[in-house]
């Protein structure tokens, strides 16, 4: 239990930090360096991490592209980067962004899941959904965003 609950933990925390930081990011110089400087932190302490699990750092084990869904991730990422960044260059707040996002990213993988994974879908979730919908419209519908 204290491994799901501290995980979750970890994620929200994690997350604060994001938004506080990619929200923080100096508008001068190019965001792309500021991606990648983060990147390389973030590449050293993943590498840490490989090493605290397994004992080494297995270089072909990293690039192995046959690996499809972690090509897809790291595309991901670097998307979810560069469109928060430029959202809140572009003027958005952080108190509605991630709710925005996170609100639309939930109402796509409730189908999503029941279509991929066969993940059921119940009232709660269909509710949910709805719940969701209204409270993005309702924030879009803001003129501060």
């Amino acid at each position: 239990m204290f491994t799901l609950y501290g995980s979750i933990a970890v994620v929200v925390a994690s997350s604060v930090i994001y938004h506080l930081a990619q929200k923080s990011i100096s508008g001068s110089g190019s965001f792309f360096g500021s991606l990648a400087f983060a990147y390389a932190i973030a590449m050293v302490f993943s590498l840490a991490g490989m090493f605290i699990q397994t004992g080494k750092i297995e270089v072909m084990q990293i690039v192995n592209l046959k690996n499809w869904p972690v090509l897809l991730l790291g595309l991901a990422v670097f998307g979810i980067e560069i469109g928060v960044l430029l959202t809140y260059r572009a003027g958005a707040n952080v108190n509605t962004l991630p709710i925005l996002v996170n609100g639309a990213v939930m109402a796509c993988l409730i189908p999503l899941g029941a279509l991929i994974y066969r993940e059921h879908i119940s009232l709660s979730s269909i509710m949910g959904i709805l719940l969701i919908c209204s409270g993005v419209w309702v924030l879009c519908s803001s003129p501060h965003v």
